[in-house]
């Protein structure tokens, strides 16, 4: 079995510089789990003990989710296999979605409008994807210099004999791009050199030259380090970096409208209550074709999950694995998500007592806490309050009601909310909230419609979940091959044993390096075009010039095949 490998006691952390000017140096092989037995381990699929059972996996259960409750043998309970640094053709299971760069960059561009067409393929929402046409347009957006954008971005004027760049669909990027170059250093800019010995003179002149440029013109300013950037700022960087590609193949980035969350569920043999995990991930959801449908907030997938993290340093082991943690509860809790389809949901404590049975030991209960002073406090008042005067005379009113109408004399204020309520509304809620005999809130969303996209319907008994990881100002793009016993473990129920859970993680590109944000979009790239490609249905892939046995209703075969 998986657990009995003896130790996996390598995990190498993310080598992240420290200070206000230093550079990221991301290590070759960051987050490895090795085996330190066996030398084919990150090779491939071992022939022996590539598989875990359900007991294995009883420590995750039971772990509180803390950083130090995070260890190794988690990961290998899991049966997790991290390969780092992996190429574009090992990550999408079909390299024929990859954009072939060499033939595209060829095509002049006076034949881009006809050979778009040709490079179009089926989508599963019934469109074709974007060709060459589209790819060349993001590419040439992408590899815009940094400070040139940023001076469009700030509307300074450009140098003398230059013209303003067109960021176009970039320019929602570049926005936050140049809003992170304010925390972090422009990569792409050189290194300052230090001046040599004896020539103090010339470093003089050129802080003289620096110092003449007015603060407004600059279009690199430091005004904090990494670990001050706001944490929402990296999610709209990635966010209107993957929309680039995204939107062509009608996906969009949509935040969660519920928690996410991994639920790990005992088996019905064991008392011990369920629990989950929280993540900040968010999803790329297909776009529903119906245009009412889009319009009433209905998404479909997810078709993948971005996780961004605001940590940056991993001097010790232990926050390596946590941030390790938190990729892999966002991945299970993605295949969670897209395993829903055609499931209902079960909501925590339905069929309980304590969601069934009334309060008090089974009687109607009465006011608790402060609700008794309130009481007294309305019956008091009720028999201090008189009734209310009105005129006798019809006419009276009348002439009343008109004057306030006409002037507004002792007309009707506006409502107040006593200060009474103010006060104790926040305690009330509390109160009311208790007596309510139902479950907690659904962690399913209802404009939500799962399924598994990109999932081929041959029953191959795992489900590859796509993740877009996002530190610092680095993206990495992963893919992790999730059983479906391991769901099932994670549900409850008894699932003997599992495969082994590979990772396939990309190198770290630098969204501030224009080349690799183009290298990084041809991954993203391929990995939507894949993931929304058009499925054909066995039953509807029936070859053409088989005919039926004899003897048998054509029309009965194809029933047939419909029901299965």
């Amino acid at each position: 079995m998986f657990a009995s490998i003896p130790a996996l006691d390598v995990l190498s952390s993310y080598v992240i510089g420290l200070g206000f000017t230093t550079l990221l140096d991301f290590a070759s092989e960051d987050l490895v789990l090795t085996n330190t037995h066996s030398s084919e381990f990150n090779r491939g699929p071992a022939q022996e003990d590539s598989s875990t059972n359900t007991s294995q996996i009883s420590p995750v259960r039971a772990t509180s989710g803390w950083p130090a409750d995070i260890r190794l043998s988690y990961f290998e309970a899991l049966g997790l296999h991290v390969i780092s640094n992996a190429q574009p053709h090992d990550i999408i299971p079909d390299t024929s979605f990859l954009p072939p760069i060499d033939k595209w960059n060829s095509i002049a561009a006076d034949n881009l409008l006809e050979a778009n067409d040709a490079t179009r393929k089926p989508l599963s929402n019934g469109n074709l994807s974007p060709g060459v046409q589209t790819y060349r347009e993001r590419e040439n957006e992408l590899l815009i210099d940094n400070t040139a954008a940023f001076r469009t971005i700030r509307r300074i004027p450009p140098p003398t004999g230059e013209s303003a760049v067109r960021l176009g669909n970039a320019y929602e990027f570049f926005k936050n791009l140049e809003f992170f170059s304010g925390y972090w250093d422009d990569t792409s800019l050189p290194l300052p050199s230090d001046p040599p010995p004896g020539n103090s003179s010339d470093s003089s002149e050129e802080k003289e030259d620096v110092s003449t440029i007015p603060f407004h013109q600059q279009t690199h300013t430091r005004t904090g380090t990494g670990s001050q950037l706001p944490p929402d700022c990296r999610q709209h960087l990635l966010t209107a970096f993957i929309k680039l590609v995204a939107y062509d193949f009608g996906c969009n980035v949509s935040f969660p409208r519920c928690e996410p969350r991994l639920h790990l569920t005992p088996p019905s043999s064991t008392q011990s209550p369920p629990s989950y995990f929280n993540s900040s991930a968010t999803f790329i959801y297909r776009t529903p074709t119906e245009r009412s449908a889009a319009r009433a907030g209905i998404v479909e997938g997810p078709v993948a999950a971005i996780s961004c993290r605001a940590s940056t340093v991993f001097a010790t082991e232990a926050e390596s694995q946590l941030d390790l943690a938190r990729e892999v509860v966002a991945v299970l809790l993605t295949a969670q998500q897209r395993a829903r389809e055609g499931k209902t949901e079960s909501r925590l404590g339905e069929g309980k007592w304590w969601t069934t049975k009334q309060r008090w030991g089974g009687g109607p209960g009465g006011p608790i806490g402060r609700e008794a002073d309130k009481v007294d406090e309305l019956a008091a008042m009720n028999a201090d309050v008189g009734e209310k005067i009105v005129p006798s005379d019809e006419n009276e009113r009348s002439v009343a009601a008109e004057t306030r109408r006409v002037f507004g004399i002792n007309g009707p204020s506006p409502i107040k909310r006593s200060k009474r309520g103010k006060d104790s509304g926040g305690n009330m809620a509390i109160y009311e909230n208790y007596r309510k005999l139902i479950p907690p809130s659904s962690t399913w969303d209802r404009r939500a419609r799962y399924s598994p996209i990109g999932k081929e319907n041959s029953g191959q008994g795992f489900d590859d979940v796509f993740l877009v990881s996002a530190l610092n100002h680095h993206i990495s793009i992963i893919r992790v091959r999730v059983p479906d016993t391991l769901l099932t473990a994670l549900s409850g129920d008894e699932a003997e044993q599992w495969e082994r859970l590979p990772m396939w993680r990309s190198k770290w590109y630098d969204l501030f390096l224009a080349k690799e944000r183009v290298e990084s979009m041809q991954l993203i790239w391929g990995m939507i075009s894949y993931l929304m490609r058009k499925i054909e249905d066995p039953a509807e892939s029936k070859p053409a010039g088989k005919e039926a046995p004899a003897g048998t209703d054509e029309s009965a075969q194809d029933d047939k095949m419909d029901v299965n």
